[in-house]
């Protein structure tokens, strides 16, 4: 029998736990705890998360102590990409349910050996995938799912920045699993595939498009999935493209988010979604008017009424980042079927390579 509230252990005191993570943990305090962050560099005179949280959590420097704690139920990945391997194989061995920051490994080979030993062993395996949640994610994903737009033929989705210097940080240095397409790539082909499932094929343009810093390291990527008309998984009658795009060299002025084009319609969307600013504001997730954005950011939806193009303005629906810690503390107590499942954040993984060997070969490729 779980008992709840689960006690959790953040691997990381970094941006991640700071901006996504430990903020909603605690603004769910019927199903999680704060129990223990690992801050390597922690000593017992300075530590950033005893600063930030209190001295009523733990502070360790080590995953063997995270790991040999009785108390620590669940432990949170948020440490650098090539870490994430071995660090929730560790944890899951030691009989730990796990959540594990986007990718969920550096390749999809290893993201499927993790799902089998958390399956083997009844643990939760879960990649936080959090742009599931989004505002404008949630609101086109409803869009299709009512038929508003008809059968889309053609999806858009961006994620552009316009950061001529590199910031520097891990993200950006060479090594594995590094670059935008593993960082902002991991959401754009996460959301394709919830909504369209597994493409037939795949065609990659990544690249590093500033010419600075490590020119091993992509900054940018534009990736084609292709879907041909079939009758499974899902009917589709037509063929459909979906085109993802990151770029860094985007001073465009509102950024643009979606194009969206189907039999019965269109939907087009600019800015990002309102959530990790506001946390970075320090505005707590239970807030009035967390995840909504402002009138001015609502996307635009146009059909033919009596043969005549309309055009009105689309509400967004409220992101809810708190719904990926409220599924997961659901599939721990057997309450719910867990929404990320390891196996759809490999086959987000599969993508990834593919896209980059797309790139590299100069071909599409089939996925398998």
């Amino acid at each position: 029998m779980v008992s709840i509230p689960l006690n959790v252990a953040v691997i990381g005191a970094g941006m991640s736990c700071q901006v996504f993570h430990a903020p909603l943990i605690q603004a769910l305090p019927e199903q999680f705890k704060l129990h223990t962050v690992l801050e390597r560099r922690a000593t017992p005179e300075k530590s950033v998360a005893r600063e930030k949280y209190g001295s009523g959590i733990k502070v360790v420097n080590t995953i063997e102590e995270v790991v040999k704690d009785a108390e620590v139920d669940v432990v949170v990945i948020t440490t650098s990409n090539e870490s994430h391997f071995s660090l929730a194989r560790t944890a899951l061995n030691a009989g730990k349910h796990v959540v594990v920051e986007k990718p969920l490994t550096p390749t999809s080979t290893e993201a499927l050996q993790l799902a089998t030993l958390a399956k083997d062993k009844g643990l939760v395996l879960a990649t936080y995938q959090n742009r599931r949640w989004d505002s404008d994610f949630l609101t086109v994903r409803e869009l299709i799912e009512q038929g508003k737009l008809g059968e889309v033929v053609e999806f858009e989705s961006h994620f552009d920045r316009f950061r001529p210097v590199p910031k520097g940080g891990w993200r950006e240095s060479a090594g594995e699993a590094r670059g935008v397409l593993y960082d902002l790539g991991s959401h754009l082909i996460d959301q394709a595939l919830v909504l369209f499932g597994s493409p037939q094929s795949v065609t990659g343009f990544v690249q590093n498009s500033r010419q600075a810093g490590d020119l091993s390291v992509d900054d940018s990527f534009t990736v084609h999935l292709h879907y041909p008309p079939t009758t499974a998984p899902v009917s589709r009658n037509l063929p459909l493209t979906v085109t993802l795009r990151a770029s860094v060299l985007s001073l465009l002025t509102p950024p643009l988010r979606y194009i969206v084009k189907g039999t019965a319609g269109s939907f087009v969307k600019h800015y990002l979604d309102v959530q990790e600013g506001q946390s970075k504001e320090g505005i707590a997730p239970t807030a009035d008017g967390f995840g909504v954005e402002p009138e001015d950011a609502r996307g635009f939806l146009t059909t033919l009424q009596d043969g005549k193009e309309v055009t009105s303005r689309v509400t967004s629906k409220a992101g809810v980042y708190l719904d990926f810690y409220r599924n997961v503390a659901d599939a721990i107590t057997g309450k719910a079927p867990l929404a990320v499942t390891p196996e759809s954040a490999a086959q987000t993984i599969k993508i990834i390579e593919l896209a980059a060997a797309s790139s590299k070969e100069g071909r599409t490729l089939l996925v398998a």
